[in-house]
């Protein structure tokens, strides 16, 4: 499992993607999880190849992440927001999205990554599942929602 409670921000209050993005970059550093250049290469990647994704039951998620080499241990970071902040589409450059959950990944071996990517789609589309972390406020049972929903 590639989650710690100790990297989970809920209710985040926060202005904008870059914000958000820092912070969890932050928290992630401090654990050594990641290399010292991970948030410039996220915050580039994002502005190339941005990662918000509208689900179907209104909410907004993103799922920013970088390549491998810039990550020391694979970990996700997770944030829900107090309000939601503007990320660009990854379906479309020129759409936002008003997100509310990110999933900052730090992978460290490349094809982690894809795997990963496809669980997470999965368990974006379960409107259970992502209600019940909206509505969590207690960074213990994040991980036991995961694990009830499968997310590996």
């Amino acid at each position: 499992m590639f989650f710690n409670q100790k990297i989970i921000k809920l209710q985040a209050d926060v202005q904008s993607s870059t914000e958000i993005i820092t912070l969890l970059a932050q928290m992630l550093k401090q654990k050594t999880i990641v290399k010292d250049n991970y948030l410039t290469h996220v915050l580039a990647r994002e502005k190339n190849f941005p990662t918000g994704l509208q689900l179907e039951n209104g909410i907004g998620v993103a799922i920013p992440h970088t390549d491998s080499e810039y990550v020391n241990t694979s970990q996700i970071a997770i944030a829900t927001l107090k309000k939601p902040v503007v990320f660009k589409s990854m379906v479309n450059k020129a759409v936002d999205v008003e997100v509310s959950l990110v999933f900052m990944i730090a992978m460290s071996k490349p094809h982690e990554q894809a795997q990963l990517l496809s669980n997470l789609m999965t368990f974006c589309q379960n409107k259970q599942a992502i209600a019940e972390l909206l509505a969590e406020r207690n960074p213990q049972n994040v991980e036991q929602i995961l694990n009830k929903y499968d997310l590996k």
